[in-house]
């Protein structure tokens, strides 16, 4: 989505007031009607007075059967809101050490191979810090000529990340709009959700790193494929 679009109607627009709460500006309106008509959804992440944001770390739990089902605890984490390359919104779970780096340390010794303890705290430290993924996307991206998403939206791939879906759900990170879309080949249609938490990176930033990986791609001899987005269809 471009950056100049409400947050509540999804209209772009050339000139847009931004919020001046405590999100920093981290949503736009066309008008003080459609900034009133958002603050239900927008107030999560732009509290006021001593009241806290929405919390955006919590512990995700695993069934019998997940690789990572007979590790002591449950895995730390926290949810990033990220721009995808349509420039929607995207959620990245992260590990995070809001629980101290002990938590991340059975984690880190499963997926590094630690050689010893002190390699396993440097490599749990290293992670918690936001270094690497949990589940590097619980969303799917959505060509905006299938359906347009107001910024804060994003459609969750339930069929990969149920899971994650229902915990983020759960403890109030996203909500669900009601309505849904069809991705691909998949069979049942995704939920539309709304995210309670800020952006964290810029269509710039993608674009470059869109750019880097082509480049990258380009020097080992392969060639960039872009793909049209028509395999989709809204409700």
């Amino acid at each position: 989505m471009p950056s100049n679009c409400c947050s509540n109607c999804g209209r772009v627009a050339l000139k847009l007031l931004k919020c001046k709460g405590k999100c920093g500006g981290d949503a736009s309106y066309c008008n003080k009607s459609c900034q009133k008509a958002d603050w239900k959804m927008h107030k999560k992440i732009c509290p006021v007075g001593d009241k806290s944001a929405q919390k955006l770390t919590f512990e995700m739990s695993h069934p019998p059967g997940h690789p990572f089902a007979e590790l002591p605890n449950d895995a730390p984490v926290q949810a990033v809101r990220r721009m995808d390359a349509y420039g929607g919104s995207g959620v990245t779970l992260l590990y995070s050490d809001h629980l101290g780096i002990e938590p991340l340390m059975p984690y880190a010794d499963l997926l590094f191979c630690c050689d010893d303890v002190e390699d396993t705290c440097e490599k749990a430290k290293w992670m918690g810090e936001g270094n690497h993924p949990y589940e590097a996307y619980v969303t799917s991206p959505v060509d905006p000529r299938v359906m347009w998403l107001k910024p804060e939206e994003a459609a969750f791939n339930t069929e990969k990340y149920g899971d994650a879906v229902k915990a983020l759900l759960q403890h109030g990170i996203i909500t669900d709009t009601g309505k849904k879309v069809q991705i691909g080949l998949y069979p049942e249609k995704f939920p539309i959700c709304r995210i309670h938490a800020p952006q964290t990176n810029t269509i710039d930033e993608i674009r470059r790193q869109q750019k880097e990986r082509e480049e990258m791609f380009a020097s080992m001899g392969f060639q960039t494929m872009h793909l049209g987005g028509g395999g989709a269809k809204s409700s």
